[in-house]
């Protein structure tokens, strides 16, 4: 059921469309990429000899149950990323480059046909930070992408890393969102039973990616980046104080070179809504500000919220206008899609 006057916007969905599947199958293995099919049908990507997590869900490539989804669900607008099992940060550089080129492409092709419906997030070889520069670059001014989406690290290096800068530069100047996201195919047994990889190592990682951009002064060094974690920030929110210690605490041999309190950087930070507890996102919500949360589902895995909408309008307390900025206007202004004001004016 749609929320009443209310505007919905998903941003945080995946996509793999059929060219991808095309590309890897023709060009894929001189990259390193290849297709993989099991006795039993399944279907799974083998990037640079690692397989994706799961097999590939049929719904990450179907266009029409996708629309059909989105329209039981109330969701007027979908930005779609990539895969983050395809990131390929293990690559050499030019294979990344060509994997992030190819998503790109087809993350644009579902764009052009559907241009109501969705916009789109680059891929981009952040092993090679002025490739993933120049891929980023290319897929905004080219392709037409509104945000961009990577890993939580790139491999054992964190987003802090220095050698990144030129990425985090090209980002701000083109004033796209960053997208972070777990991104890991070398998850060990014992974090994969139980499903405790997703469960606990996707909030974790996220949670080291931001403590990681805060505290290694990337927001000094870039003050004008936006940067949206997923699964509601993992544990920040509710550990930001905790970090924000640590930044005067930590030994001197430990301690990153912010130049601020923590909370100065909270304009930097955005947040979607997929937390499965409601009181959590009314926590984060009264922590962060309902211009800084927006409505995400993580469609089509698993562990989606299979309901955004629903999620929010169940949340006690929340006013109109802040119910309107989480299903619109915040993923609306991070992206530079019209306002539902400026829609009524034209």
């Amino acid at each position: 059921m749609r929320m009443a006057a209310a505007r919905c916007l998903d941003v945080h969905a995946h996509h793999v469309g059929a060219p991808v599947i095309d590309r890897v199958n023709a060009e894929g293995a001189r990259h390193g990429i290849r297709v993989v099919t099991s006795r039993d049908g399944a279907t799974r990507l083998e990037v640079g000899g690692r397989l994706t997590g799961m097999p590939l869900p049929p719904t990450l490539i179907d266009d029409t149950a996708r629309l059909k989804w989105m329209d039981e669900a109330g969701i007027d607008v979908q930005l779609v990323s990539g895969w983050m099992d395809l990131a390929g940060y293990h690559l050499p550089a030019e294979a990344g480059q060509w994997l992030a080129r190819v998503q790109n492409e087809a993350l644009a092709e579902i764009v052009a046909r559907r241009p109501d419906r969705f916009a789109a997030a680059a891929m981009v070889p952040l092993q090679a930070a002025d490739a993933a520069a120049e891929e980023l670059r290319h897929a905004v001014q080219a392709l037409g992408h509104r945000a961009v989406q990577i890993g939580a690290r790139v491999e054992e290096e964190g987003l802090d890393a220095p050698v990144l800068d030129p990425f985090w530069r090209t980002a701000e100047e083109l004033t796209v969102p960053v997208i972070v996201h777990p991104a890991d195919l070398s998850v060990p047994p014992r974090l994969r039973r139980l499903f405790l990889h997703i469960l606990v190592g996707n909030p974790s990682e996220t949670t080291f990616a931001a403590a990681a951009l805060l505290l290694g002064g990337v927001f000094d060094r870039f003050p004008r980046l936006r940067v949206l974690l997923v699964h509601g920030g993992g544990c920040l929110p509710y550990q930001f104080g905790r970090i924000d210690r640590g930044r005067v605490a930590a030994p001197p041999m430990a301690r990153g070179p912010v130049g601020n309190a923590l909370e100065r950087y909270s304009a930097n930070l955005y947040y979607d809504t997929i937390l499965h507890d409601d009181a959590a996102l009314r926590f984060l919500i009264g922590r962060a500000g309902a211009d800084h949360v927006a409505l995400g589902s993580d469609y089509p895995f698993p562990l989606r919220d299979v309901d955004p909408a629903g999620t929010v309008r169940r949340i006690r307390g929340l006013k109109a206008e802040e119910m309107r900025a989480v299903c619109w206007k915040t993923g609306a202004a991070l992206l530079g899609l019209p306002l539902p004001s400026e829609e009524e004016k034209s």
